[in-house]
C-alpha cells in the first residue's frame, strides 16, 4: 500500500480527531451527567451528591431507558470534528492540531479530512495545493515546517489569545 505520511493534510486545514476518551472510573451524577445535587441543609441527609427520584409511581412502575444514573465515565470512542491543522513537521512526520483533541497522551488518535467543512473552500485554505489522493513526493524536497497561512485583513488570528488585552 501507499505510506501515509503527515503531508497528506495540509496547513490550515480542517480535520476530524476520532480517539478513546480517557476512563474516569465509577463516577457519580454530578461529575458524570453535570446535575447541580440537593441542598446541603434543611432535611436532606446524606444524600447532598445523589440524582433524586429515579422513576413515577405504580405508572409506568419502572425506570425509562436512558435515564442518566451513576455508572462507568469515558473510555469511549469520541470524534471531535473541525479543528484546524496549525503546522505540520515534515521531519518528525507531526501534526499540530488546534483544539480539544480526544484521549489520554501517547495513545493513537484517528486524523481525517473534515466532513462537516464541505470540501473546497472551507475544509481547505484559499490556492492551497491539495495532495490528492495522498501525497506521493520525495519528502527531501519539501521544508522542515509547513505553516497555517496568516489570517486576512479584518480576521481574527487563530492563535490570538482569547481574552482583550487593553493596548496604551
Amino acid at each position: 500500500g501507499t505510506k501515509l505520511t503527515a503531508m497528506h493534510f495540509v496547513a490550515g486545514q480542517y480535520v476530524d480527531c476520532q480517539a478513546k476518551t480517557t476512563g474516569k472510573g465509577f463516577q457519580g451524577v454530578m461529575k458524570r451527567h453535570g446535575f447541580k445535587g440537593l441542598r446541603a441543609s434543611h432535611g436532606v441527609s446524606l444524600s447532598h451528591r445523589s440524582g433524586g427520584s429515579t422513576g413515577n409511581r405504580q405508572l409506568p412502575g419502572r425506570v425509562f431507558k436512558g435515564k442518566k444514573m451513576p455508572g462507568r465515565m469515558g473510555g469511549k470512542t469520541r470524534t471531535v470534528q473541525n479543528l484546524r491543522v496549525m503546522k505540520i513537521d515534515t521531519a518528525l512526520n507531526l501534526i499540530y492540531v488546534k483544539g480539544a483533541v480526544p484521549g489520554p497522551e501517547h495513545k493513537y488518535v484517528r486524523v481525517s479530512d473534515a466532513l462537516r467543512k464541505g470540501w473546497f473552500g472551507l475544509t481547505f485554505p484559499e490556492d492551497a495545493a491539495v495532495p490528492f489522493p495522498t501525497f506521493t513526493g520525495s519528502m527531501t524536497d519539501v521544508p522542515r515546517e509547513l505553516l497555517a497561512p496568516p489570517p486576512k485583513e479584518g480576521e481574527k488570528d487563530p492563535l490570538a489569545r482569547a481574552r482583550r488585552e487593553v493596548v496604551k
